[in-house]
């Protein structure tokens, strides 16, 4: 029973935040300003709300300090271009193109993985990559302006995609040095430092409510809490991984039914379960 409810989690948590994030884009910021404020309140709820973490996890820090130093600032970098560029796009991207396109971080930690941490690359995950791919140019129907051509917002979201499998990588590298709780909260807080410096440097100005930024952040943390609960509790992290791929499909449901993202839905269904096939071999 623990382990059903801890899917229900998972799917409400993973499927509200990104449906939230485009419904506060397309309702309460009609010029798209203010996103890497917006990112950086989020993040900074998210890392408050990690002091939760713990209860999983005893913090210890151990391992070589420039390593842990050098690891935190690369997940400080890439996790913040992540925010930015996701959510610049997301007023123009709907919520289930953008939860596929932005899954193209899973070949990327796939490659990565591949040549920095020794791990196997099989042709299966291979495959699986061309199909994701495929599924993804499905689905980017509205977003082509040329053969192979974008619009800059989709590839924006894309580049947000690649900038999490860069992200995952450097914190798992951390996890592994330095255990599961201090490894995902060094993490955590340097993309906080980071977009706070972009802030700052940008003079990024607030937009939205505080209740819109509470809400929003408390969605994200449930959404990364979702994910480590069910690691917690399945203790099977393949298994998981397959499972919670079926967050796609869910999201182009709601997005149709919540937000009445419905133009071309029989397609983009398609090019999503093309794109789960090709996830699930990557598993």
């Amino acid at each position: 029973m623990i382990t059903f409810l801890s899917y229900i989690f998972y799917f409400i948590a993973a499927s509200a935040s990104p449906l939230q994030r485009r419904w506060l884009a397309t309702h309460k910021n009609i010029k798209n300003e203010g996103q890497i404020r917006l990112a950086f309140q989020v993040t900074l709820i998210t890392v408050i709300l990690s002091f939760t973490l713990p209860l999983f996890e005893k913090f210890h820090l151990h391992g070589n300090t420039l390593h842990l130093i050098g690891l935190s600032l690369i997940c400080g970098l890439f996790g913040s271009l992540y925010f930015v560029f996701s959510y610049t796009a997301q007023k123009h991207i709907e919520a289930g193109v953008s939860s596929l396109v932005s899954n193209i971080y899973t070949p990327i930690t796939i490659v990565l993985a591949t040549l920095l941490l020794n791990e196997k690359l099989t042709l299966i995950q291979i495959l699986g990559t061309v199909l994701l791919i495929i599924g993804i140019l499905i689905v980017s129907r509205k977003h082509r302006i040329g053969r192979f051509k974008f619009d800059k917002y989709f590839m924006l979201m894309v580049l947000s995609g690649i900038m999490m499998g860069i992200l995952l990588v450097a914190e798992r590298t951390l996890m592994k040095i330095t255990g599961f709780s201090a490894g995902v909260m060094l993490s955590w807080w340097s993309q906080c430092l980071f977009l706070g410096v972009a802030t700052i440097i940008t003079n990024s100005k607030s937009v939205y409510s505080k209740k819109d930024i509470t809400i929003t952040g408390v969605l994200r943390f449930l959404q990364s809490l979702s994910w480590v609960v069910l690691v917690f509790v399945v203790g099977n992290l393949s298994i998981v991984s397959a499972i919670t791929t079926f967050k796609i499909v869910i999201v182009f449901i709601a997005g149709a039914i919540f937000l009445k993202e419905r133009e071309d839905l029989p397609i983009k269904i398609i090019g999503s379960i093309i794109a789960l096939i090709g996830l699930l071999f990557m598993k």
